[in-house]
């Protein structure tokens, strides 16, 4: 089974990431991928405090699309988005639980779950996280692989709150594989954005070592 990820820029404007997110597509395409996964909230944006009941809807219409185009080429999708889930109409007014999350889509098209993120920071304002062990496992006809699902600091952990170690979790799981989808801030100046580069790359190779599995791994 062979999965890519895809490195690419991410806005909060969300035709803007869909047109990135396809471009990818297109490349997973002609390379024969099995299954490509994107970023953090590389559908949606980063911007969890305006992302409400009122504007999820082009989130969702750009879902559709992605999904359609992709399972027509039998490509499996792994899209990074927030995404508001149990939508209700009480008094007039639309509610949802909102998080962060990885949505799985088979080289079908068909929606097989997500992962929402479980250590959440500021930047993920009123999101529920993930309760269970974030495990999906991926088909290709009659070929399975059980990978684990991470989000930014659910690899690192919260280093200065502390928390289960989910990598540790995951191993637990037997997992084959996990695939951690970040995004971090780029408009620092060059120190900062180096010290937060350094930090990540060598925090993902650490853990690697450490639990002896591969860590595939994008960001913005």
């Amino acid at each position: 089974m062979r999965i890519a990820g895809a490195q690419i820029p991410v806005t909060e404007d969300v035709k803007t990431n869909f047109e990135a997110i396809m471009k990818a597509i297109e490349w997973a395409v002609e390379n024969k991928v099995d299954y490509l996964f994107t970023p953090e909230a590389s559908l949606s944006g980063y911007n969890a405090p305006a992302f409400t009941v009122n504007t999820c809807g082009d989130t969702e219409d750009a879902m559709k699309k992605l999904v359609q185009y992709a399972s027509n080429h039998k490509l499996g999708l792994i899209i990074g988005t927030l995404w508001l889930d149990d939508k209700d109409k009480i008094d007039g007014a639309y509610f949802g639980f909102k998080s962060n999350q990885l949505r799985f889509y088979n080289q079908e098209g068909e929606y097989i779950g997500s992962t929402k993120k479980t250590r959440i920071i500021s930047y993920d304002a009123d999101c529920v996280t993930e309760t269970n062990p974030p495990v999906v496992t991926l088909t290709k006809g009659e070929e399975t692989l059980k990978i684990g699902a991470l989000i930014c600091n659910d690899l690192v952990g919260n280093y200065y709150w502390g928390g289960e170690n989910l990598a540790k979790k995951l191993q637990d799981e037997q997992v084959a594989l996990i695939i951690h989808a970040s995004n971090t801030e780029k408009d620092q100046d060059p120190y900062i954005k180096s010290v937060h580069d350094n930090f990540h790359v060598a925090c993902t190779q650490f853990i690697s070592f450490a639990i002896k599995k591969p860590i595939l791994s994008v960001d913005n």
